[in-house]
């Protein structure tokens, strides 16, 4: 069933339970403070993770493609999450000391006999982790995030970061046999290119930060005036599973939401560092293998963004019936 317009007026109301933190979105995220790395992936790959996760069965209202070849992983922490709209908005806030996560840009649109139609661009995560439980709760329940625990080596100072680093809960490999332990998955090395101290390009403003990052994945332009919000499209597969069949969805949906990034506080790119990032593959992760990426590489670009921004509430581009 598409259902491009669906609304959610009839739908029974939302049983909050005693010790629930995960409150209700839009969310207010301020303080965040990022480190990016792009990263070449092979676009046969990413097509097959789109035609996985987004171009389901039934799913014909767009069909999604990687825009690039290029993805991006980032490496946040962000010090106040809260809900924008009482009552959860008086309640109080919660806080990520770290999140990782990749993102894979994909224009949606249509194939309009030999020619593929671009409606607009959304961004996927395929992958993210987290340190908090109500970040993992919202981000599963309220738009489908495929959120997991992790742990993480995020430097304070982003003037000289020497090293990131990321473990989860692995399977290796899947047998009957097989533990879930803590693994290392990622380990980015800074080796600098230039001893001894430099100067940082500092970015002035979102304008130049969204330049320079999209000149690496497609061709889309903004307007000339400096813009002081900057929206992010994002796309999400949201689904549960059937309590009767576990092999089923008893609910299943393509999602969009938008993270407008609303206050820019200090950016630069890493000219003169040179970052070394490795990332293994496990049968419960194979991140390398879906993204296509190499299990050794140096990031194409690498920045740091310090910036607040909100996460709104979502649209359901398809729900299956």
């Amino acid at each position: 069933m598409t259902n491009t317009h669906s609304t959610s007026s009839n739908y029974p109301q939302y049983i909050t339970r005693g010790g629930d933190t995960a409150f209700e979105p839009p969310y207010s995220l301020k303080e965040t403070k990022l480190y990016g790395f792009v990263l070449e992936g092979t676009w046969e790959n990413l097509q097959n993770l789109c035609d996985k996760y987004l171009n389901i069965p039934g799913q014909d209202q767009f069909k999604y493609r990687p825009a690039a070849s290029r993805l991006l992983m980032v490496f946040d922490t962000i010090a106040n999450i809260s809900s924008t709209e009482p009552p959860a908005s008086n309640k109080g806030f919660f806080s990520e000391t770290g999140e990782v996560m990749f993102w894979v840009l994909t224009e949606a649109g249509k194939q309009e006999g030999a020619k593929f139609v671009v409606d607009h661009h959304a961004w996927f995560i395929p992958y993210i982790f987290v340190d908090s439980t109500p970040a993992m709760v919202l981000g599963r329940e309220a738009y489908g995030f495929p959120k997991e625990l992790g742990k993480f080596q995020i430097p304070e100072d982003p003037r000289t970061p020497q090293q990131l680093t990321l473990e989860t809960l692995v399977l290796q490999p899947f047998n009957p046999q097989s533990e879930t332990t803590w693994r290392q998955i990622i380990n980015v090395q800074n080796e600098r290119v230039e001893k001894g101290e430099f100067t940082l390009k500092h970015w002035a403003d979102f304008k130049q930060v969204f330049e320079e990052i999209s000149s690496l994945f497609v061709d889309i332009k903004i307007d000339d005036k400096c813009p002081t919000h900057l929206e992010v499209p994002m796309v999400f597969l949201k689904q549960f599973r059937d309590v009767r069949d576990g092999d089923k969805a008893c609910y299943q949906a393509i999602v969009e939401a938008t993270a407008t990034l609303e206050k820019f506080h200090e950016g630069f790119p890493y000219l003169r560092q040179k970052f070394q990032v490795s990332i293994e593959n496990f049968d419960s992760h194979p991140i390398v293998t879906e993204l296509g990426l190499k299990l050794t590489q140096t990031a194409q670009l690498a920045f740091w963004l310090h910036f607040d921004f909100s996460f709104g509430n979502g649209t359901e581009i398809w729900k299956a019936s």
